[in-house]
């Protein structure tokens, strides 16, 4: 191995030129056992990451004024900006308590990743007059939630 090291001063001296060095030649005698090497396995290729992105909505715009106990069809363009194919496992979760009546959770369209895909609730509006406001989130099969919220907000006309 060489090795160069180039020193320059301050002032008017010249730079000292870089001087050689050889590192020694390492030999193993036949007889002499070799370490062990530690090996390190590489983490698997098959791991894939969930990820949403809420792209616009396609149904029930923000502040629609809405009647009492109306049906509502809400439906949310994403892309899945992951790399996991959404299956049969992956659900869309309400995570607020909310004043809608509607399922909790609902399968999610199935979307490979990097494709399109529409997130879809069916509610119905409260009886009581006022704004409501609530909202989705993605969850893996391993109960893991992922991507952005994706909500509703209506407003219950008398």
């Amino acid at each position: 191995m060489l090795v160069a090291v180039a020193l320059t001063g301050c002032g008017s001296q010249p730079p000292i030129e870089p001087t050689p060095y050889l590192a020694p030649a390492v030999t193993v005698a036949p007889s002499q056992t070799q370490p062990a090497v530690a090996t390190v396995a590489a983490a698997p290729t098959d791991v894939c990451v969930n990820a949403a992105i809420f792209v616009e909505d396609l149904t029930v715009p923000d502040g629609m004024s809405v009647a009492p106990g109306e049906r509502l069809d809400k439906r949310w363009a994403v892309q899945n900006s992951g790399s996991c194919d959404w299956g049969p496992g992956y659900r869309l979760v309400q995570v607020d308590s909310g004043s809608l009546e509607g399922r909790d959770e609902s399968a999610l369209y199935p979307a490979r990743a990097g494709e399109d895909a529409v997130w879809q609730v069916e509610l119905i509006a409260p009886q009581e007059p006022g704004e409501y406001l609530a909202s989705w989130q993605a969850r893996a099969p391993n109960g893991e939630f992922f991507g952005e919220q994706v909500f509703v907000l209506i407003e219950v006309q008398r």
